[in-house]
């Protein structure tokens, strides 16, 4: 029983490592010139899309693990090695490949910055696992670091757009920001807290997942993991906002009654 979840663990690594794979068959193939347009957006799909099934095993695995009451630090260590493969050098690859060599030595700082941030991440919540981190995540998951990072990938190449200029500049942007996120100390919540009013209408939110997913992942990936990235920002700025709003209220207050004292 304890070696199931670590079974899902490497089913994370594989697809991790079937993503780089598929990343370098691509950038040989547009080296070589021998590939048509439309293998090139299936094949850059394709190594967007098994970092999603990465992501799938990532979550099953912890589940498990939680479920048979088999966690060990074996397999903490297993996993996180893994995310660092598939949800850190796996998207660097992936998207210095589909547009940041172009950009040169800025493009490839920005994504080695990204990498190393995922690694800190990573590291960070090995150390905070049991206490910090147990109920919710400090920082940016690393799945969902590479869910933004990859699912524009995924969204132009099935509607066959190659990306331009205005696509690497929002990487260039967007690959440092993502890392920063991840070693932030903006909290993200674990599990959704979705209200379905008994289990029927459940399966009715199922079923619509699942059928948003079948007819159209691209979009249902992108929106997710933008919304859930975005969520989390807005829910933290408004609680500094309003932190904020109050220290200064109270620090009001207190120079008001001195101001009274005094007279």
């Amino acid at each position: 029983m304890p070696v199931i979840p670590n079974i899902f663990t490497t089913g994370n690594l594989f697809f991790g490592l079937l993503s780089i794979m598929t990343s370098i068959e691509v950038l040989h193939a547009s080296a070589a010139g021998t590939a048509t347009s439309e293998w090139l957006f299936s094949r850059l799909w394709w190594a967007a899309a098994f970092l999603v099934i990465a992501a799938f095993f990532d979550v099953l695995d912890g589940k498990l693990a939680r479920f048979i009451k088999h966690e060990s630090k074996f397999g903490l260590s297993y996993d996180s090695l893994s995310d660092l493969v598939s949800f850190g050098v796996a998207p660097g690859i992936l998207i210095y490949v589909w547009v940041l060599m172009g950009a040169g030595k800025l493009g490839l700082m920005a994504l080695l910055f990204y990498i190393v941030c995922t690694a800190l991440r990573l590291a960070r919540f090995n150390v905070q696992s049991g206490n910090v981190e147990r109920f919710k995540f400090t920082g940016l998951p690393s799945p969902w670091a590479a869910g933004l990072m990859v699912s524009p990938v995924m969204l132009l190449s099935a509607f066959q757009i190659a990306p331009d200029h205005r696509v690497m500049w929002y990487y260039l942007a967007a690959a440092p920001f993502i890392g920063l996120l991840m070693v932030s100390n903006v909290p993200y919540w674990k599990r959704p807290a979705l209200n379905t009013a008994g289990p029927f209408n459940a399966l009715v939110v199922a079923a619509i997942l699942f059928a948003a997913v079948i007819t159209n992942p691209e979009i249902v990936f992108i929106s997710v993991a933008y919304l859930y990235a975005a969520i989390g920002m807005g829910v933290y700025v408004f609680r500094q906002l309003r932190q904020w709003s109050k220290t200064s209220d109270e620090a009001r207050s207190s120079d008001e009654t001195r101001s009274e004292e005094g007279g």
